[in-house]
């Protein structure tokens, strides 16, 4: 991408998006947990509870699903999160839980009138085909690109969904690559945030995170896609196109360190977690 934006100042908004201090400690009273920034907020949560319970210090760091799958396969840290389903290769290496589920929804701000989305005007959107909005609306706004940058789990569903690739990507695209304007972010915030300030931005983005960010005031609209509009029913059902689950991995000798962890994960206080940051609790999507 020729324009990246970091916009750490943001993550001082709430401790519910902030890393701990990184560590690559395996000491047993010690769980380092590092990867997908879309599961970060619901373990920001619970950290401290379960601290408090068993005494056990848990540190949160970000970095993305292709970083969770790292920290754990190179001996950083016994617990990585992964927003997304395991691929048969990772399955043979890694064991996992699965706390919830989620879905990617397209973003636009508050202002933009478009109420809804398809495949193929996203793949318009992206590739830098449609440059105002006034094409598809009587609004008249130039486009402004977000996208998530390679590493990134959200990126991953917007690929296979859209044909459109990351620059990046050395895989050949079936609808060519997303536009060189575009602005790459990192986490769902940076995403966010950067829609919510410009009148004219499309993004797309974690359903959690963009309810719980919109809910607390963020001036952004989600899209209905392919006809669905966002309830958790659709995306239970398997209705809504693009869903995905979250992931706790590890190796099977760190079960004993980990299975305190995932057991409070799953119980009732995770699961309100999960539930409250806008994700879809296991249990429910069973």
């Amino acid at each position: 991408m020729q324009v990246k934006l970091m916009i750490m100042g943001f993550f001082a908004l709430g401790s519910l998006f902030c890393s701990a201090a990184p560590s690559d400690s395996a000491e047993q009273n010690v769980l380092n947990i590092a990867g997908a920034t879309t599961i970060q907020p619901v373990l920001e949560v619970l950290a401290d509870d379960y601290q408090h319970k068993s005494g056990q210090t848990v540190q949160i760091q970000g970095g993305g699903s292709s970083r969770g799958i790292e920290h754990v396969l190179q001996g950083h840290g016994p617990l990585g999160a992964v927003s997304r389903a395991l691929t048969p290769e990772e399955k043979k290496e890694l064991d996992y839980v699965t706390i919830g589920k989620d879905a990617l929804v397209f973003i636009v701000n508050q202002r933009n009138p478009v109420e809804s989305i398809d495949r193929d005007t996203a793949v318009r959107l992206f590739c830098g085909e449609i440059k105002n909005w006034n094409e598809l609306t009587n609004w008249e706004r130039s486009v402004v690109l977000v996208t998530k940058e390679m590493g990134r789990s959200t990126l991953d569903l917007f690929e296979k969904y859209t044909g459109v690739h990351h620059p990046d990507n050395p895989e050949d695209s079936e609808n060519g690559r997303v536009d060189e304007s575009a602005y790459e972010i990192a986490s769902n915030l940076d995403g966010v945030t950067l829609v919510a300030g410009m009148p004219g931005g499309v993004g797309y983005m974690s359903l959690g995170a963009s309810e719980y960010l919109r809910d607390k005031g963020m001036p952004v609209k989600i899209l209905e896609l392919e006809g669905y509009s966002m309830d958790r029913d659709s995306i239970v059902a398997g209705d809504y196109p693009i869903s995905r689950e979250l992931n706790l991995v590890y190796k099977e000798e760190n079960k004993d360190l980990v299975q305190g962890f995932l057991d409070f994960c799953l119980g009732r206080t995770g699961q309100e977690a999960v539930r409250d940051l806008g994700y879809i609790p296991v249990k429910e999507s069973q």
